[in-house]
């Protein structure tokens, strides 16, 4: 074979495995964007639109939701909700969705008075949120699981450049107020999970917990399942006959105390 003709195919082969690698490398990317977790690192790459968080997470319920959104190159956001219980769980619930700006702007509005959202800092935004996540996990309780789906959309944002200090917990101790969503299964689980991690004594516990916990996300059931999971942190597997005789009292719990609604907590130290 002549050298022209052996130098023609060797370019004919480089070629052929740059094509080849291309496609591999946008089979790859095609099969990240069917996920929620790659669509979410996807959009991290595109400029901060917005960043909100509710002020209610610094009330007596200690419940409020933040919104980070993302706009992409063809003018669609993308966006991170998230559930900050502040007094017991962390992130209580995530969700996450690309949508156009008036779909967003519906979920954002019928949430913006309840839940006393203000503009912020998304360094702020962060470091709220993984503060909560690290004092949740310091009684026992994970992130809720669809968070490590959404969180890859916080992207490069520092949360290192917001130096509050932020306080968890009621006097010093956790409040779980159980929610619409808490079946008794799932009450029993955190309780008992309490007791374990910080002692009987040691904590609170309010059934129902303050009204305006609640009436803060009437839509609550249309974001709070913007990502499907498949598992859950809070199943109680236990073969043990669940006598709810043991651990409650005409519809309150008696270990652990605290029935009425909390004191209001220190957002910032």
């Amino acid at each position: 074979m002549a050298k022209s003709e052996q130098q023609r195919q060797k370019k004919l082969a480089k070629k052929r495995s740059k094509e080849l690698r291309n496609q591999q490398q946008v089979a790859r990317r095609n099969q990240a964007m069917k996920s929620v977790a790659g669509q979410m690192q996807w959009a991290s790459h595109f400029p901060i639109h917005s960043c909100h968080v509710g002020q209610a997470i610094f009330d007596p319920s200690g419940l409020g939701s933040i919104y980070l959104t993302r706009k992409l190159s063809d003018g669609r956001l993308a966006f991170m909700f998230l559930l900050i219980d502040a007094h017991c769980l962390g992130v209580k619930d995530a969700g996450a969705r690309i949508c156009t700006v008036g779909e967003f702007e519906e979920f954002f509005s019928r949430g913006v008075e309840n839940n006393q959202l203000a503009p912020a800092e998304p360094s702020y935004a962060r470091q709220l949120t993984e503060q909560a996540i690290a004092y949740a996990e310091s009684i026992g309780f994970p992130p809720h699981p669809d968070y490590r789906r959404v969180a890859p959309l916080w992207g490069d944002i520092d949360s290192s450049a917001c130096q509050e200090k932020f306080v968890f917990g009621v006097d010093g101790k956790p409040l779980y107020h159980t929610g619409p969503f808490d079946d008794p299964a799932r009450q029993k689980f955190i309780l008992n999970r309490l007791s374990d991690t910080v002692g009987e004594g040691n904590y609170h516990f309010m059934l129902g917990g303050p009204d305006e916990a609640f009436n803060a996300l009437p839509f609550a059931d249309e974001l709070l399942n913007l990502v499907d999971a498949n598992e859950s942190d809070f199943d109680d597997d236990s073969d043990e006959d669940d006598d709810d005789s043991e651990w409650m009292d005409g519809g309150r719990v008696i270990e652990g105390s605290v029935s009425q609604p909390a004191p209001r907590p220190h957002g910032l130290t």
